[in-house]
């Protein structure tokens, strides 16, 4: 198996994970337009980026794609304590 081959392989098995784990997070969300947000936006841009072929672009999207399942780890458990805290209350105005 060539270099690039093993490369192509570990990046496919590297964006499923990542693509699972952004899923995973989305449930997370404690709103469902939160979660919805989360999930459309990953599905949207795993298609748009399928086809690249590019070495470098690959890796870039999925540093990307790890710092974006960072994100939404720390906006739903931040989000989750936010709401779940009796004192806190929306603000009808702005």
């Amino acid at each position: 198996m060539s270099p690039t081959a093993v490369i192509a392989i570990t990046s496919k098995a590297e964006a499923l994970s990542l693509y699972r784990q952004l899923l995973r997070g989305a449930k997370k969300m404690p709103t469902p337009n939160r979660k919805n947000f989360v999930i459309n936006k990953t599905r949207e841009e795993y298609r748009s980026n399928m086809h690249l072929t590019d070495p470098e672009e690959i890796r870039f999207c999925l540093r990307l794609a790890d710092t974006n399942v960072d994100t939404v780890l720390t906006q739903a458990e931040h989000l989750a304590n936010l709401f779940n805290n009796p004192t806190y209350r929306f603000r009808d105005e702005i």
